[in-house]
Order: C-alpha cells, then structure tokens, then sequence
C-alpha cells in the first residue's frame, strides 16, 4: 500500500475500514477476549459517550497504544448498536466518519494522493490519478478522477454534486481533493452501518455481556424525539415536505438543500424558531447553536434580515427532492395543501 504509515497506527485512524479490520484479526483479537477485558469496555464506553456529544478526537491517543485504539473503536460501534437507538448508532457514525474526513489531510503518511485512492478502493470507490485521464494544467485543480458508477453511488444529494455540474471525461468524474474527501466520508459512514448490520450475533454478544444500564442517560438525551406538531391550518404536508420530515423522524442525515428547503416551509406554515431547532435534534450531526443560528438566518432574524422564500417545485425537483417528479400539478409546496383542501370540498 502506498500510504507510508504503520498498520497499527493505521488502524488506529482507520478503524473502520476493512484492511485495519484484517490486521487486528491477525493480531488475534476477538471479539469474546476484548469483552472480558474490563479497561477496553469502559474506554469503549466512554468512546460512544463522545462521539455521541461531539467531543473532539485526540488524534495524538493513536501514537501511544494504537492497537488499543482501534479495538476500543470497533468495540465502540458495537455498544452503539447495542442501545437499540437508531439515532445513537447514526450519530456515532456520522462523528465517526466526519473525524475520518478531517484525518485524511492532518495525518503524516496518509496525505499523499496514491494512499487516499488506496483507500477508497477499500471502501468500495474505483479511483485513479487524474493524468491517467487527462492531460493539462486541470490534474492540478482536479488531482483525483472517480468511476461515474461509484461517484453517483457515494455523492450527497445536492446541486453542487450533480453530474451536469461536474467535469466528466470518459466515465471518469475528475474531481477536486476536497470533494473526493467528501465521497469517501460518505463511504466510510456508509461502511460503518454496513459493519453493524454484517454482525448483528456480535450486537447481540455485547448486548448480553456489557452492562448498557451505563448508556442508558445518552440514550435517553439523545434518542429518536417525537416532532413537533404542524399547525393544521393550510392542509395537509406536499409529498417533498412529507419525504424529508419522515427522514428527519428516522435520523437520516439530510442534505443541506433538504433542510433549507423545509425550514422555508415551516416557517411559511406558523412554526417558529424553536419549533424547527427542535425538529432537527433528530439529526446526526445536531448542533444546536450552529442550528438556530441558521434557521434565524433563513426566518430573516440575524444576518442580512432577509426572509427567504419556500422555493419552487421546479427547484426542489431539480434538487432530487421532489418524489413525484413535479405530478402535484402546483408551483411551489405550499399550494399543495389548498388545492388538496379544495378537492375534498368539490
């Protein structure tokens, strides 16, 4: 492998990926020996702990005990899912995978454009150095080209991603270094809920082994929130806005289109400020200060004191979050509801 770093060190930063999952299993850890180790089970613990409250990562933990690090990690994902939260497992997740985005720039070893391929391919991505596609002064600006396969696979629903938006030469998506980090977050994340549903028998293992009275606080803070209630006045929810609420109900992590997009509409519909702070707590990646601050931007509260508008049905179907391929026969979401009023009373 290219990446000019040690295998347990590695696996430390990279807990998750399969080739780490390798070394530790020849290092002979199992799962049954790890459970009786008393210290590992309350680092793993206290792992889940901050992931799920955002705590910061302390990447220099990695150069002092590194096979520690990755086992406790691993151990970690497991306790999550033992909670039997949904909303636990997705945030430690999505921590999980956003400190394994931030590492892939900050680590020794790892930065070199051959190691990242190299580790994508391990995640599922078939990339490739950009002049093996092309030449010219834009390899430099875009260093890395990803299979248009894998590339539609692995990128966020929003415009900025949108393939007519991206440079294409023969299947190959040419990409900056930033966004081909960004895929490879979302495949990382993507294989750590992978990894859970593959050992649901080890779930259950630490399930019956781990005392989980000791997660049962974050679990309760944290756990799935009923959503506020709509006001009814308007009618009944367009099937765009009904799409991304059910989202949010099940702790889907949701494009930032998506939450503009329902945030314009609730407010046009009575909800206020903290009513939709409230709603997005079900997010992942919920942050509550960086939450209101934004839907007091879009409410016209802070910033420029623009309010802004719910956009059209056009724009949310050009966004990918449209579901019925713009059939409500309305122009902007919130007729749907009176045209739906109308029908019933003709």
């Amino acid at each position: 492998m290219s990446c000019d770093i040690s295998a347990d060190v590695f696996a430390c930063y990279f807990p998750f990926l399969n080739r780490s999952a390798s070394y530790l299993a020849k290092r002979g850890y199992v799962l049954e020996s790890v459970l009786d180790d008393r210290d590992m089970v309350e680092k793993a613990i206290e792992r889940v702990r901050r992931a799920v409250a955002r705590e910061s990562f302390n990447a220099k933990s990695c150069l002092d005990r590194p096979e520690e690090g990755a086992v406790v990690a691993r151990l970690a994902l497991y306790l999550a899912a033992a909670t039997g939260s949904s909303h636990i497992l997705r945030r430690f997740a999505d921590y999980e995978s956003k400190n394994f985005a931030s590492l892939l720039d900050k680590i020794p070893g790892v930065q070199s454009p051959g190691c990242k391929i190299e580790i994508g391919k391990d995640l599922g991505i078939y990339a490739k150095p950009s002049q093996e596609v092309m030449s010219g002064i834009a390899v430099v600006q875009f260093p890395i080209a990803v299979r248009w396969s894998t590339y539609l696979k692995y990128a966020p629903q929003d415009p900025h991603w949108a393939m007519i938006n991206r440079v294409v030469v023969r299947g190959w998506v040419l990409l900056p270094m930033a966004d081909y980090h960004r895929l490879l977050e979302e495949a990382y994340e993507e294989r750590i809920l992978k990894t859970v549903d593959e050992n649901e028998l080890a779930v259950g293992k630490v399930a019956m082994k781990v005392d989980m009275s000791k997660l049962e606080d974050l679990v309760k803070k944290y756990s799935y929130k009923p959503l506020p209630q709509a006001p009814v006045a308007g009618g009944p929810d367009p099937p765009c806005m009904k799409a991304i609420l059910d989202a949010l109900k099940a702790g889907e992590n949701l494009p930032h289109t998506a939450r503009f997009a329902i945030t314009t509409y609730l407010l046009k519909r009575g909800w206020d400020v903290e009513q939709i702070v409230d709603l997005f707590r079900n997010a992942p990646d919920f942050n509550e200060k960086i939450t209101r601050y934004q839907v007091q931007h879009i409410a016209g509260k802070v910033g420029g004191r623009k309010e802004y508008a719910v956009p059209s049905c056009e724009t949310m179907n050009s966004w990918g979050l449209c579901p019925t391929n713009l059939g409500c026969n309305v122009r902007n979401p919130l007729q749907y509801g009176k045209r739906v009023a109308v029908k019933k009373s003709s």
